[in-house]
């Protein structure tokens, strides 16, 4: 998909394997005011579109076909010695090594799936630095945010702290469908009641995958932790349910019950939702 370029400090390219992201992507940030100038899977291409068109900002994964993320990245500020193109990292990877990686070669930010459209809207203002954006506004301002980039960010950490504390190890296939569905509980509270219909969905679309398989997926991770986790951890978050008789706790209940534990202790900071998609 490309379009003609009408703001050039306002441009964005993505890349990303993923075709309903790639949609999903170019659609909130046009409705926020951005210029989507090319969405593509192929980081050649990609290439060439920012040598072509010198986006103000590109969206890319990590985890791409032909090339890597990281492999891209190099050759694209490579080709761009002024540094003319700002890079955002989008990626469900959480490795602490990539992560650095990814930012000492020139990254501005790195951001995890599934992503708040808002705070990457936030991102790509300050990477653009519009100062148009800056100016109070002219009747009534809004009352001023709370620092929002801040808060998700250790949300990320909080999140993904307790559920390896539990024992659901990164390398198992649910372990980011899990992850994704308690921060969509924690943002979104209403949500946890709504599993099937809105946390399984919204997963599965930002995934490229089903339902189902979102399900089973996160129904395995528990069984893991329930097998080999640890049990002072268990203990404290589901209480009784670890050493009776009841067996593990369904996808909803272990989502919910973690999503509690952390809202309480973000109580102050936790005042927005997350933008579902059904």
């Amino acid at each position: 998909m490309a379009v003609d370029i009408q703001d050039k400090k306002r441009s964005v390219l993505i890349l990303d394997d993923n075709s309903d992201f790639r949609k999903m992507a170019a659609d909130m940030l046009s409705m926020k005011g951005f210029s989507v100038i090319a969405c593509t899977a192929d980081p050649n291409e990609a290439l060439k579109l920012i040598e072509n068109f010198t986006p103000n900002v590109v969206l890319f994964d990590i985890v791409l076909s032909k090339i890597d993320g990281i492999a891209f990245l190099k050759a694209a500020i490579g080709n761009d010695p002024d540094n003319h193109t700002k890079f955002i990292a989008v990626s469900s990877i959480a490795s602490d090594s990539i992560i650095k990686e990814v930012m000492q070669m020139g990254a501005s930010y790195y951001m995890m799936k599934p992503l708040d459209f808002d705070i990457l809207a936030e991102r790509i203002w300050q990477v653009c630095d519009d100062t148009r954006r800056r100016e109070p506004a002219p009747v009534k301002a809004e009352p001023q945010k709370s620092p929002i980039p801040n808060m998700f960010d250790d949300l990320e950490s909080q999140v993904t702290s307790i559920i390896l504390e539990v024992g659901i190890p990164a390398h198992v296939k649910g372990y980011h469908y899990v992850r994704a569905a308690i921060i969509l509980a924690v943002k979104s509270p209403e949500s946890i009641n709504a599993v099937t219909k809105i946390i399984y969905p919204t997963i599965a679309k930002q995934y490229g995958t089903s339902s189902s398989r979102v399900e089973r997926a996160i129904r395995h991770a528990i069984e893991v932790a329930w097998d080999r986790g640890n049990v002072d951890t268990l203990t404290a978050i589901f209480g009784y349910s670890v050493n009776s008789n009841r067996g593990k706790p369904t996808n909803s209940e272990f989502i919910a019950m973690i999503a509690d534990r952390i809202r309480i202790n973000n109580r102050s900071s936790l005042t927005y939702k997350l933008p579902l998609y059904k």
